[in-house]
């Protein structure tokens, strides 16, 4: 049976995702079966009353639940959506229902993204193929050296649970191919601290007189993981006071050592404001804008530059050229 579903997600958070070769089971589900087998370890005797409410006999036991195998994978991007093809096995005799999911590894094993793929259930003894479309920027996949496939329980997220793994890890290069033997270990991704970024040639810009504001500036990843997150830029009436308006300005991802140089547009609530500003403050973190500032996250602090001003609006600048030009029926030389 195949399944066609196309599904977006944009995994940001604190991953601390166990990439071990070996992965615990998943959850199991027990039912009672009709004649009575030995107990296998690992599997739980169940017992269970028939329609005269007598016990069933002790050896009455669980379906058993085993990793499910991936298999017959491929993997296809055309502009920003990748298309995973690929079938499960389940080698138990338990439904195995959950979760598909794809980490995203960089040249160092390190985690950049944790992607959902989709729901998977496949019964026990068989197989089933799936389809899954998920949306990856540029910025990712052009660093992404390998990826990792595996499921979890029903309903648990691919980046945030606790919950073991329900597959057999499959390790692969970005085109399908099976990865090589020389890749570093996965590694979790690590959560991304103000400390971990330094932030460099910040340049605020005004196109004319006009409500089009930019910024431009580099980012570096000093710390010795993968860091990534936003940049917010506050304005300040002046220093030492409480901002008065905020803008989430670029968005990255780099491997430790890295560094970028990012343009963004500057979108204040009020752009009316920008003549009261005197101070304005880049800040670059995992939450962007929803992080506060504080002795940990001091920012980069700067001067506004004298040019920029409030926008000069439309309709004053038209009654300025009316009174300017000359009365009806007077000749101009």
């Amino acid at each position: 049976m195949m399944r066609s579903d196309q599904r977006r997600k944009h995994a940001w958070g604190v991953l601390f995702l166990g990439l071990a070769l070996a992965w615990a089971t998943g959850c199991k589900k027990e039912q009672p079966a009709e004649a009575a087998v030995p107990v296998d370890a690992g599997v739980v005797a169940v017992a269970v009353l028939d329609a005269g409410t007598r016990p069933v006999d002790a050896g009455t036991v669980a379906k058993v639940v085993k990793p499910l195998r991936f298999s017959n994978v491929v993997i296809s991007r055309q502009d920003l959506r990748v298309d995973v093809t690929y079938t499960l096995s389940n080698p138990g005799t338990a439904q195995g229902r959950g979760e598909a999911c794809m980490t995203l590894l960089d040249e160092q094993g390190h985690t950049i993204e944790v992607v959902r793929l989709g729901g998977i259930v496949v019964k026990g003894g068989l197989e089933d193929t799936f389809e899954d479309h998920v949306t990856v920027d540029d910025l990712r996949w052009r660093q992404t050296r390998s990826v990792l496939l595996f499921t979890r329980p029903n309903r648990a997220s691919c980046v945030y649970s606790s919950s073991p793994p329900t597959s057999e890890p499959m390790r692969l290069l970005p085109s399908g191919k099976p990865a090589t033997a020389d890749l570093p270990e996965p590694a979790p991704l690590r959560e991304t601290k103000p400390e971990d970024l330094e932030v460099s040639d910040v340049e605020v810009t005004q196109d004319g007189t006009l409500a089009s504001y930019a910024i431009r500036f580099t980012v570096k990843n000093v710390s010795d993981h993968r860091a990534s997150g936003r940049g917010c830029l506050r304005a300040y009436r002046v220093k030492d006071s409480d901002a008065v308006d905020e803008s989430l300005v670029g968005s990255f991802n780099l491997a430790a050592g890295a560094s970028v140089t990012l343009t963004d547009s500057v979108d204040f609530q009020d752009d009316k404001q920008w003549d009261e500003v005197t101070v304005l403050r880049l800040f670059t973190s995992f939450y962007g804008c929803a992080d506060e500032e504080e002795t940990e996250n001091p920012g980069f602090l700067f001067d506004k530059p004298a040019a920029i001003r409030s926008p000069v609006e439309e309709e004053s600048a038209d009654v300025e050229a009316v009174d300017d030009a000359a009365p009806a029926g007077e000749v101009t030389e």
